[in-house]
């Protein structure tokens, strides 16, 4: 039995609040309608400081110079058709050190010159200095061919590494 009151009570004690709280909701909204356009503060938005020295355009001037990298503002969901490398020279400029194979070394009254055959089945007479598309020729000798393969990554110290092939591979285990 005293629960029920007790619930009673608490149940009017709640509407009670709710009452008093919206009375004094609607006393304030009239108090604000009641004030004059003049009387109310102008909210204006202020922009931020600008720092001397930073000079402010409009946004025609940016343009993006892509410089062969892929503009970050254009969504990789739109599938645009986006075009890879360019191609490579012909003959043995278009050629990496990888690609190449060692077939012959000729001795002349000049020095050295390396025959190598590419990857287009075509032998090619080259000599010290001769360029290749990651490298060129460093040295030549009676047995092999020393190639400075240039190395783009921006996160090794060295730009360069010296590759060797060999006129006659060594086997594993022999010597």
């Amino acid at each position: 039995m005293w629960s029920r009151y007790l619930m009673r009570l608490s149940f009017c004690g709640v509407l009670v609040a709710h009452l008093v709280v919206g009375l004094a909701i609607a006393q304030n909204q009239e108090s604000l309608e009641e004030q004059t356009p003049s009387e109310t503060p102008p909210f204006e938005e202020l922009p931020p400081p600008i720092p001397e020295g930073i000079e402010i355009t409009e946004g025609s001037g940016f343009r993006y110079e892509s410089r062969g990298r892929r503009d970050p503002f254009v969504s990789l969901a739109l599938g645009l058709n986006i075009s890879g490398p360019a191609p490579r020279p012909p003959g043995l400029n278009g050629m990496l050190i990888q690609e190449i194979s060692l077939r012959g070394i000729v001795k002349t009254q000049d020095g050295y010159i390396a025959m190598i055959q590419g990857t287009d089945n075509k032998s090619y007479f080259a000599r010290i200095g001769e360029s290749l598309y990651d490298g060129n020729i460093q040295s030549i000798d009676d047995f092999r061919v020393v190639f400075r393969r240039e190395i783009n990554d921006p996160l090794r110290i060295e730009k360069f590494q010296q590759v060797e092939k060999s006129l006659h591979p060594v086997e594993e285990g022999q010597r």
